[in-house]
């Protein structure tokens, strides 16, 4: 590892020039028009646009709460309620269970992000401001790193084999969005200026940008802006655009404490990226509700519009996307999307889990 580690650094000169050179284009490849006819709400659900959709109960009666984070060919990788980590066959079976929360060697505290990295077929924990644990694949300790651009990272995802891709914290000073990391999480590039200044410190709320993995590539929106760019080694290039007129809340809005300057924007919350639809919930305070929208990028067309409001809070209806299965209505947040696919866990007032994979057309 430390030779690869070495090689990547004697790299690292090299890439920085290259990333010099780099630029992305100013046009999206795909762009969606968010907010049009937004009083009115629609009965289509997922279902509409599922080619099938398979369910599994666990075969477990002692894990609370079982939430997919990874996929593998042989194995589903989850996380329960009270953090324990559990590795299951495609058949519901329990492999193996890890109960990690702790101050030791191969333990966290505030976990950050948990993903299968399908390059090295390992699981990497991020323990916000503090350390990366790596576990194989049957969830054991394999080591842990601690350095100073783990610290300052808000997110760490694989983009290939031994190189990963970190964002980071509104606390930390900073000049670049994304930082690139070589096996031993040693920086070896540093991609995309920063966007606005709520990603730099400020006075109010601490900002950990995010990022994802849709359609096998990571994706990143910088925080306070409207886009989605695809990101490698070496550059960034957009991917997707949301147009929300003037319900857009400017990035120092997003970035305040003060609600009350929030009310008449539209604010992000869920989003999703699978195949070629793109699902996202949006809160107006102003209108009291919140809003699931599910699109096609390819032609920008809202395939559905879902308005949650106070009513139906109160009459204790499920917050979330509509799936209607085998005469039921479900409210949904997909936990883990992989290509075209939609994985959703469902906790049950027997106390098992049932695992809901949703295939998109």
């Amino acid at each position: 590892m430390n030779n690869v580690c070495m090689s990547l650094k004697a790299c690292a000169a090299v890439v920085l020039s290259v990333c010099l050179l780099c630029s992305c284009a100013e046009q999206s490849s795909y762009v969606i028009k968010v907010g049009r006819d937004v009083n009115r709400t629609d009965t289509l659900g997922l279902e509409s646009i599922a080619l099938k959709i398979d369910t599994m109960t666990f075969k477990t009666d002692s894990l609370y709460d079982i939430s997919i984070f990874g996929v593998s060919e042989d194995r589903l990788f989850g996380m329960t309620a009270d953090n324990i980590i559990v590795i299951l066959g495609h058949d519901g079976e329990v492999i193996s269970t890890s109960a990690r929360v702790g101050r030791g060697p191969g333990e966290f505290v505030n976990l950050m992000t948990c993903v299968y990295d399908q390059y090295r077929d390992e699981i990497l924990l991020l323990d916000l401001y503090n350390k990366v644990i790596r576990l194989d694949a049957d969830g054991n300790f394999k080591e842990e790193i601690r350095n100073g651009e783990v610290s300052v990272s808000g997110y760490i995802l694989p983009i290939g084999w031994n190189i990963y891709a970190a964002s980071g914290i509104s606390d930390f000073n900073r000049e670049f969005s994304i930082t690139i990391l070589d096996s031993c999480f040693n920086p070896v590039n540093r991609i995309m200026p920063l966007f606005n200044d709520a990603q730099r410190p400020t006075e109010g709320l601490t900002r950990v940008e995010g990022m994802d993995i849709y359609n096998g590539r990571v994706m990143y929106k910088p925080f306070g802006e409207y886009t989605y760019y695809v990101i490698d080694s070496v550059s960034y290039e957009p991917y997707l655009r949301l147009d929300f007129g003037r319900y857009a809340e400017p990035a120092e809005v997003r970035a305040s404490i003060d609600e009350g300057q929030k009310e008449k924007f539209f604010q992000t919350e869920y989003y999703g990226i699978c195949g070629k639809y793109y699902l996202l919930q949006y809160l107006h305070q102003e209108g009291m509700c919140w809003y699931y929208d599910i699109y096609d990028m390819t032609d920008g067309h809202r395939i559905s519009h879902y308005r949650y409001s106070l009513e139906e809070y109160e009459s204790s209806v499920d917050e979330g996307f509509i799936l209607r299965f085998d005469g039921h209505r479900y409210g949904i947040f997909p936990q883990y999307i992989k290509d075209n696919v939609l994985y959703w866990s469902r906790f049950n007032e027997d106390g098992t889990t049932t695992l809901f994979t949703i295939y998109l057309k």
